[in-house]
């Protein structure tokens, strides 16, 4: 559309913008385009200040961990393992209920990030992935080396422990 800049970084949002003014049967004079350029405009900043928001957050989260002592689990609910970080195993187990606990090893924010992302095509979604058998080897493999937990609290047996028998 003419009326929009071509240099203008924000350009396909605001044509996006602009054409669902047209389905809501609004004119597109001057003053339509204007609107839903300074609109789109508001959007990105927005969506930058939420960004940097996150990533405050995260850093702030990562701080904590690198002075508190912090453990990575691997628990599974379900037929999904959650993948998780924290600094007191007794809330949050407490909170999430799990069915089995499989693994827990020292670590961080970066281990469970470096974990997630080792781990994205098994994702199920959020901190959950399905036990593909590149996980369960991950699991096997550090529960030789840190051991099996012995983690009874706050547990939901379901009658299928994962390495039981």
């Amino acid at each position: 559309m003419e009326k929009v800049d071509p240099q203008d970084p924000d350009r396909t949002a605001i044509l996006i913008m602009v054409h669902r003014f047209e389905l809501a049967g609004i004119d597109i004079d001057d003053r339509a385009v204007e609107i839903a350029a300074q609109y789109m405009r508001w959007e990105r900043t927005r969506r930058e200040e939420e960004s940097a928001r996150q990533h405050a957050e995260w850093e702030k989260r990562q701080a904590e961990t690198e002075v508190r002592e912090s453990w990575v689990y691997f628990i599974r609910i379900g037929q999904l393992v959650k993948i998780g970080m924290t600094t007191n195993l007794a809330n949050r187990f407490s909170s999430l209920r799990p069915n089995e606990v499989l693994v827990i090893q020292p670590g961080g924010l970066n281990e469970e990030t470096a974990l997630h992302k080792r781990f994205a095509a098994l994702r199920a979604g959020g901190e959950f992935f399905h036990p593909g058998p590149s996980l369960q080897e991950h699991i096997r493999e550090l529960r030789e080396r840190v051991g099996a937990p012995n983690w009874k609290k706050s547990l939901v047996p379901d009658g299928c422990n994962w390495f039981e028998g």
